[in-house]
């Protein structure tokens, strides 16, 4: 499909060359930027991208519509034999295996860096280097039934610990029956200094997180929480735990969760014994930042969508390709993810102008989340911390005679040395 221009969006040639990192000519062909990306993703900013690509005729952008499940691994075909995109749109999870194909190049967001939050940024970074766009962002938040809390927020740590000991606060992780959610932990674990793995310039290393000395003493302090205060949480399975949040029977009033609890709290009923909760209104769920148990800054882990640059993008082709990559990272094409498909968008002008308060809420809320990483490791250490984590919190048996602290450093200690490996 090929997109004509006719849109809205205005971008300077000093901005696009800026992503680019190259200068604009006096003169240049009229080029077209190929893009491939998912039907979900031509959704969200597909009609943007023909309102900008109807503006001038200096350029001509050109859409492929791929399977989300398999573009990756037809980009990093296609690229080197030359019949690949000169943009690629997915998940910043991809670019760590982009890169190592060769595939990708880097880019800069010149005016526009201010705009995007270092976290967010930090998906499409390696070793400190930037190498993609982002786009729109997805993570937890503190989830509030206002039905339940009237006249304030569980906006502070003191209020957040109260409301925790109350037993008015939910998360969807079944330790009865032996599951375990490092994912949505990670909004209290991080609060403790304490990251899955160590960072360094912006960047995931293969070093676990969970030791006292990567978090300046923050993992004995979080352990200790989980063995104490911790256990406080109401930690059920996803159906029940939306019921809790439902019911006026039930004191659960608070869930972290993200996007998929606050719509299913409103457009599902969860049934519990007997009861069937009616569903709540939109109106009647709030969504804010998750405050911070533990002192540091709250850093829940997102998923963010962007756009990466070709490395085989032709010298002819330099500045056009950087003029899309500029508009797709502009306002005008991320508050359309917004406007056409509910997402968060990450350039913060455009964030300003969302409407909807639970996606402003989440794209607030997640400013400082961290993208997660994408080693091939991943699944292993989930299981390794969430695993001690649900120990933990069980206590008793649970721990095989170990202490919480000796319980959790064992099992990091052992996949610490299969990464090694």
């Amino acid at each position: 499909m090929k997109i004509r221009k006719a849109g809205v969006v205005a971008l300077a040639g000093a901005t696009a060359a800026a992503l680019m990192g190259v200068s604009v000519p006096a003169t240049a062909a009229v080029p077209t930027i190929t893009v491939w990306l998912d039907q979900g993703t031509k959704d969200a900013i597909g009609g943007a991208l023909l309102a900008y690509d109807g503006q001038d005729k200096t350029l001509a952008i050109n859409v492929v519509v791929k399977d989300f499940g398999t573009l990756r691994k037809a980009a990093i075909q296609a690229i080197p034999r030359g019949t690949g995109p000169d943009i690629l749109a997915g998940a910043h999870d991809w670019t760590g295996a982009l890169l190592s194909a060769g595939v990708i190049a880097p880019v800069s967001l010149g005016a526009l860096n201010g705009k995007f939050s270092a976290a967010a940024k930090s998906g499409f970074s390696v070793y400190g280097k930037l190498y993609g766009v982002p786009g729109w962002t997805e993570n937890t938040a503190l989830i509030i039934n206002k039905k339940k809390i009237k006249g304030t927020d569980i906006d502070t740590t003191a209020e957040f610990k109260a409301a925790i000991a109350a037993g008015k606060v939910g998360m969807h992780i079944d330790i009865a029956g032996g599951g375990n959610d490092p994912y949505h932990m990670a909004a209290i674990s991080s609060s403790f200094g304490i990251d899955q793995y160590v960072r360094n310039n912006g960047t995931w290393t293969s070093t676990i997180g969970f030791t006292d000395d990567a978090s300046k003493g923050g993992f004995t302090k979080y352990v200790n929480w989980l063995a104490g205060a911790g256990k406080s949480i109401v930690y059920k399975d996803w159906n029940t735990n939306a019921y809790n949040f439902q019911s006026p029977n039930s004191p659960v009033a608070a869930m972290i969760s993200g996007p998929w609890g606050a719509g299913t709290v409103v457009n599902d009923t969860h049934k519990v014994g007997n009861e069937t909760p009616d569903k709540l209104k939109a109106s009647d769920v709030g969504v804010q930042a998750i405050p911070s148990i533990g002192g540091k800054t709250v850093h829940q882990f997102s998923g963010v969508r962007g756009y990466w640059l070709s490395s085989k993008v032709p010298a002819a082709k330099k500045v056009a390709a950087g003029k899309v990559l500029a508009a797709l990272a502009g306002k005008d094409v991320q508050l359309a993810s917004f406007t056409t498909e509910a997402k968060a968008p990450a350039n913060s002008d455009a964030l300003a102008k969302v409407s909807d308060a639970w996606i402003k809420g989440f794209g607030t809320a997640g400013k400082n989340a961290y993208p997660m990483a994408s080693f091939a490791f991943q699944d292993g250490t989930w299981q390794a911390i969430g695993k001690a984590e649900a120990a933990i919190i069980k206590g008793g048996a649970a721990l095989n005679g170990k202490t919480p602290l000796e319980f959790f450093t064992a099992s990091i200690d052992a996949q610490q040395t299969v990464i090694d490996g």
